[in-house]
């Protein structure tokens, strides 16, 4: 390793130590939210999995409803029947998740699943990134955790999908949390050293 590439390293590192110094407040106070949140869907796995359906639902029926006001402004557009009908989609959808919230979790559960996974392989990534800095293997440890409960829903999907979705986000939530706590204190650190 040359002389500049070690400088490069150490610069990186005194930089993203001194970024994690100056927003360790927040990072601090996301990983406290993040926690809360995270026993409050443990306790209550089977609302948490409810209460997350109807917010996509929710979200998706508003789209559809937004999409349709404007495809009916637009009526002499040469697209108006592709318009509508990704309109109408959208309702459908959002309507039958509403309507059936126990069924969309079936299916919101497998997108669950995906979801930590990929959420799980970001996290190695930036844990790898950020490798040398104090606690880094928190995040990793986390990502590791992440990608190890996509595949336990892919494991029992659709018999666990109803209480799954709500426990294992609570989970996710409180391991990240705790990472965000640890690179806060990494952040604290750093501030006395330097």
């Amino acid at each position: 390793m040359s002389a500049q590439s070690s400088q490069t390293g150490g610069g990186l590192l005194k930089d993203g130590l001194a970024e994690l110094q100056k927003h360790r407040g927040s990072l601090l106070a996301a990983g406290i939210i993040s926690l809360i949140l995270g026993t409050i869907a443990i306790l209550a796995p089977l609302a948490a999995t409810v209460a997350v359906v109807w917010v996509i639902g929710a979200v998706i029926l508003v789209q559809g409803i937004i999409q349709l006001v404007h495809c009916f402004k637009t009526a002499q557009w040469s697209a108006f029947a592709w318009n509508l009908l990704w309109a109408v989609v959208y309702v459908i959808a959002g309507g039958l998740i509403l309507a059936r919230p126990l069924l969309g979790a079936i299916t919101l559960t497998l997108l669950l699943a995906a979801f930590f996974i990929v959420e799980g392989v970001v996290k190695l990534g930036l844990a790898m990134k950020l490798k040398p800095a104090p606690r880094w293997g928190w995040v990793l440890f986390s990502g590791i955790m992440g990608v190890v409960l996509g595949l336990i829903i892919f494991a029992g999907w659709p018999g666990d999908s109803l209480a799954i979705m709500g426990l294992l986000l609570g989970i996710d939530l409180i391991f990240g949390g705790w990472s965000m706590i640890m690179l806060a204190s990494a952040g604290k650190s750093a501030g006395s050293v330097a």
